[in-house]
């Protein structure tokens, strides 16, 4: 149940932090709220594939710590039940999670990642005007600032519009139409701006000559910023198989694909994370504590923030070619799983240390990794 209720708690503060861009699409953009709910869920299993780890640590933590601050740990001892015994129920959980994270972060997370891209792709379609806002200068399309006075039903007609097109170098035009139709393109995020009744200013800057042309039609097309990101498919929407395709056929020609390596190491090496998050837990949990839970969460957090900070220093040993990507990403198992260790061993045989306070273990170990003076002498 701590587990549940953590991992409930993690999955809701990381959706928190993306909600502001959700409640964008629904206020300023128009999007409507059964289409931004399925964004969610197709967003909810990469969630859910990076805060299981963090939800074992932080439910085991909280589940040994609320059994050793009732005593009951020491009730269990005084009957002759070791640790090492009520570890076995948490342990077993963790190889009992390990597949349903494998299985996430394998196959659920990135087939919902390929419908996530193509609700953006249907909503970019069936939505063209979702992302300009009236009387605003908008610069989501590659090159060029558009401006219109309003949209008409049903959304793709535009009234009184002005663009600026940057995308030749040698000189910029100024479009001025009576009115706008936004037509989307098949297959891809790219729109037609078909214009009616008005005038192109331009220059050459080569030749320093201006010129303006009056049009009755004229067709212009655009591609959102948005729609450059999403021309190729991105490692975390391709499957494991077509990872493993991408990889050998990059190294067959010679070239690394770093970023695709990343993302295939990270789908093996954080749902390794749940062990040691586990024996992490216990161990922290046996801990007294003087700020009861809030001291618990805490911790975890500053776990939670040092395996991030050694997640990304490993990626950017692997994108800058120091250490072999696969060993790079295994960094924060590797320390994490050495630290985990020894202080769990610790307590499974009894050592007369677990009424010393979280704060002071943590002190004590900061203080053992220093080179002592004496020592050398």
């Amino acid at each position: 149940m701590p587990i549940a209720i953590s991992l409930g708690v993690i999955t809701l503060v990381l959706v928190i932090a993306r909600l502001l861009k959700l409640i964008d699409l629904i206020v300023n953009q128009g999007v409507a709220a059964t289409e931004v709910l399925a964004l969610l869920g197709y967003l909810m299993p990469s969630l859910v594939a990076l805060s299981l780890p963090m939800a074992v640590l932080l439910g085991t933590m909280l589940g040994i710590g609320r059994l050793s601050g009732d005593q009951e740990i020491i009730a269990a001892r005084a009957c002759g039940v070791s640790f090492g015994r009520i570890a076995l129920p948490v342990i077993a959980l963790a190889f009992a999670i390990y597949p349903v994270e494998m299985m996430t972060a394998m196959k659920i997370a990135p087939a919902a990642n390929v419908k996530l891209r193509a609700e953006i792709v249907d909503l970019a379609h069936t939505r063209a005007t979702a992302g300009l806002p009236e009387k605003v200068f908008n610069r989501n399309f590659d090159g060029m600032v558009v401006y219109f006075d309003r949209a008409e039903p049903p959304g793709n007609r535009l009234v009184n519009v002005l663009i600026s097109d940057n995308r030749n170098p040698s000189g910029r035009s100024i479009i001025f139409a009576r009115s706008g139709l936004l037509v989307p393109h098949h297959g891809d995020l790219a729109v037609t701006m078909r214009l009616r009744d008005g005038w192109i200013y331009g220059g050459d800057k080569s030749r320093d000559a201006r010129h303006v042309v009056q049009f009755d039609s004229y067709d212009i097309a655009m591609t959102p910023k948005a729609g450059l990101r999403y021309a190729q498919p991105l490692p975390l929407e391709l499957s494991t198989g077509a990872l493993w395709q991408q990889i050998k056929h990059a190294r067959r020609a010679g070239i690394a694909d770093i970023p695709a390596e990343i993302e295939l190491a990270h789908r093996f090496t954080i749902p390794i994370a749940i062990f040691p998050f586990a024996l992490l837990g216990m161990t922290l949990g046996l801990t007294p504590v003087r700020g009861g839970r809030s001291e618990r969460f805490a911790f975890a957090l500053m776990l939670f923030f040092a395996y991030y900070v050694l997640m990304r220093a490993g990626e950017a040993l692997a994108q800058a070619h120091v250490i072999e990507t696969y060993v790079a990403t295994s960094i924060p198992d590797l320390l994490f799983m050495a630290i985990a260790i020894a202080p769990f061993r610790r307590s499974i045989v009894d050592r007369g240390d677990q009424g010393e306070s979280l704060s002071y273990r943590l002190r004590r170990w900061m203080d053992g990794l220093l080179p002592r003076a004496g020592a050398a002498s």
